[in-house]
């Protein structure tokens, strides 16, 4: 070892790495795929068992419901499709027909007449599961888009709601499942729709005066969107202990038609609506579901009235109704509630 250099050293060092890295070289090409004979054993692969699809199970609507003669139709505003509604995967076909069918009128001095839309329906889809965006499962076939939504009270999902849905073809109905859920086939994705509820299609949901008499969702139907998932539509008119209701004037009130007058006014209120941006009041002859009068837009919780009707004419004598709604945007989707009606008797 004196006799031995720096430059032997070095020498002896450098063949030792080159033998080294040869040994090395020939256990790559054996086999490349196998563990560094210095590195641990490779982790154990584990599957995560993916979630059951949803089932749906079909079952027959009740088409012996009262009849009701109406006229009265929800309009629709046109608005731009959203292109951020999301799709969702779907597994069997529901098969659904509708009628439209007329049914009872209101009398004078008791219930008002409130709007509906009735239908029938051969089939009724349900989900199970709660989540806030559903993954209806029955299957959509050439041409079919589905809509999807929930109905709430207060918050909370309602099962058995009969609701109705309408674009360009005849008005359908179906009813909510136990997680609130409806389901309804269109081949018309561009077009207006009308998703609605009316308290006199649903009376089993108590206590009737803190029931909408009637809500909607209207807009227009996205393009290119498989399942369109609707917002949901809460039907309560109590929200987060907030009671919606009319205040003035009392319901039965007795007025002279011919004394209201821009200097004599009738002043309507109400209460506010915790999820509403809007409101506004209709007025109409009992016994007739189209409004006579509809006043503009409002933030405001009360508003005057001179007596002047949307054709321009007086108010005359008669009994009327009147009812006050709530609009709120979500997207671009239009949702409406109204309060239930009270009358208002006008004598000469």
């Amino acid at each position: 070892m004196k006799n031995f250099t720096t430059s032997h050293i070095l020498l002896i060092v450098i063949a030792t790495v080159l033998l080294i890295l040869t040994a090395f070289s020939f256990y790559l090409l054996q086999d490349p795929t196998a563990p560094l004979p210095f590195s641990g054993l490779p982790p154990a692969h584990t599957v995560t068992q993916q979630p059951a699809s949803l089932t749906d199970t079909l079952s027959p609507t009740d088409t012996s419901l009262p009849t009701r003669q109406t006229s009265y139709t929800p309009f629709v505003v046109s608005v731009t499709p959203s292109a951020a509604t999301p799709v969702a995967q779907v597994s069997d076909t529901p098969v659904a027909t509708a009628t439209a069918s007329p049914g009872p009128t209101a009398t004078a001095g008791t219930p008002i007449p409130q709007p509906s839309l009735t239908a029938s329906s051969t089939a009724t889809p349900t989900s199970t599961g709660s989540t806030a965006i559903p993954s209806p499962s029955p299957t959509l076939g050439a041409g079919e888009f589905g809509i999807n939504g929930r109905i709430l009270q207060d918050g909370t999902p309602v099962p058995n709601v009969q609701v109705s849905f309408a674009d360009d073809a005849t008005p359908r109905q179906d009813t909510t499942n136990e997680d609130g859920r409806y389901w309804f086939i269109t081949l018309a994705p561009g077009t207006s729709f009308t998703l609605s509820f009316s308290h006199s299609d649903n009376a089993q949901l108590t206590p009737s005066l803190e029931i909408a008499s009637f809500a909607w969702i209207e807009g227009n139907l996205p393009v290119g969107v498989k399942v369109i998932n609707l917002p949901d539509l809460d039907i309560s008119l109590i929200i987060d202990d907030m009671y919606f209701e009319l205040q003035t004037p009392q319901d039965g009130a007795t007025y002279s038609a011919a004394a209201i007058s821009p200097s004599n006014p009738i002043q309507f209120s109400w209460t506010t609506y915790d999820q509403g941006d809007t409101y506004f009041i209709e007025l109409g002859v009992v016994d007739i579901d189209e409004p006579s009068w509809t006043s503009v837009d409002t933030t405001t919780t009360n508003l005057m009235w001179n007596g002047t009707l949307g054709d321009g004419s007086h108010i005359t004598e008669g009994i009327y109704w009147w009812r006050v709604g709530v609009e709120r945007m979500v997207g671009n989707y239009r949702l409406v509630v109204f309060t239930p009606a009270w009358n208002l008797n006008f004598n000469p």
